[in-house]
C-alpha cells in the first residue's frame, strides 16, 4: 500500500501543465487568475454557510449546510492545485484532491436527494406571514364576538399584527 502512494506522489517523471501551454504568459495568467478567483468565491461560500448555520440553529437539516461547505471547499482546493500544477507536477496529490472532491460530492448528492421532498414542504415566509396574519384576524373576530374588544381597531389597521408593537 505505501509503495502505490509512493509511485503516485513521484512526480519526478511528470512535465508541469505550463508545457502544454507553451509557457505563454497570457494563457499562463488567464489560467491562473480565473483558477484563483475560482478558489476564492468557493472559499468565501463555505465560510458563508457555516456563519448562516451557526447563527440561525433553528434551521432544520442544518447538516446539509455542512455538506454542501465540505463538497464547496473541496472544489475550491482543486483550483489551487490546477494553478500549483502549472509550474510543480504534483499531479499524484492533484489527483487525491479530486478523488476527496468527488466523495465530497457523491455524499452531499446522495443525501439531499431523499431531502429534497422535506424541504419544498416547508412553508416560505410568504406562507407564514399569510397565516400570521389570518391567525391575528382570527384573533380579533374571536375577542369581539366574546365582547371583549371593539368592533374594529382604534388605528385605522385591518386587524393584522403590528410588528413594531411586539415584544
Amino acid at each position: 500500500m505505501w509503495a502505490f502512494f509512493e509511485r503516485l506522489l513521484d512526480s519526478s517523471m511528470f512535465s508541469p501543465h505550463g508545457i502544454c501551454l507553451l509557457w505563454e504568459p497570457e494563457l499562463i495568467w488567464l489560467h491562473v487568475t480565473s483558477d484563483a478567483v475560482i478558489a476564492a468565491a468557493y472559499f468565501s461560500i463555505p465560510v458563508a454557510l457555516s456563519i448562516f448555520v451557526s447563527k440561525r440553529r433553528d434551521v432544520d437539516f442544518g447538516w446539509i449546510f455542512w455538506a454542501f461547505a465540505i463538497f464547496i471547499m473541496a472544489c475550491g482546493f482543486t483550483h489551487v492545485l490546477s494553478i500549483v500544477t502549472l509550474w510543480v507536477p504534483v499531479y499524484g496529490i492533484e489527483g487525491i484532491i479530486k478523488a476527496l472532491t468527488a466523495v465530497a460530492s457523491i455524499v452531499t448528492a446522495v443525501m439531499l436527494w431523499p431531502l429534497l421532498p422535506k424541504v419544498l414542504a416547508l412553508p416560505s415566509p410568504s406562507q407564514l406571514r399569510q397565516a400570521e396574519v389570518a391567525l391575528a384576524r382570527e384573533g380579533m373576530h374571536r375577542r369581539e364576538a366574546e365582547g371583549h374588544a371593539p368592533a374594529k381597531p382604534k388605528n385605522g389597521s385591518d386587524g393584522a399584527v403590528d410588528r413594531r408593537c411586539r415584544a
